[in-house]
């Protein structure tokens, strides 16, 4: 297969994942690579999780949870606020927590 073709079908689960979801499907992209470094090599980070990495995006999406300043148009995303902002949202709620918080054992 060519890689048109395939990047085609990307195309097309995105548009059926953003029709379905009624979310943008590249922004949730951005955020679900974000969740994938955290989860892992949550020990790289000096993270423990308390929840997995599908527990997390299903919860941030019930949420309607959305990095701010990510803006409509995907080229601009900038991954580095991305990942800051999501990682915020793990602590934030609990689903995973720092390896240097008193309250971790």
């Amino acid at each position: 297969m060519e890689p048109s073709f395939r990047i085609a079908q990307v195309e097309t689960l995105m548009t059926s994942y953003t029709d379905a979801v009624k979310r943008s499907g590249m922004r949730d992209l951005a955020i679900w690579q974000s969740l994938d470094m955290y989860y892992s090599d949550p020990s790289g980070y000096e993270l423990v999780a308390t929840s997995t990495k599908e527990e997390a995006f299903d919860r941030i999406v019930k949420d309607n949870w959305m990095v701010d300043g990510i803006g409509d148009n995907f080229y601009g995303i900038d991954y580095e606020w991305c990942d800051e902002k999501v990682l915020q949202y793990l602590i934030d709620n609990h689903l995973m927590t720092r390896t240097n918080d008193e309250d971790v054992a």
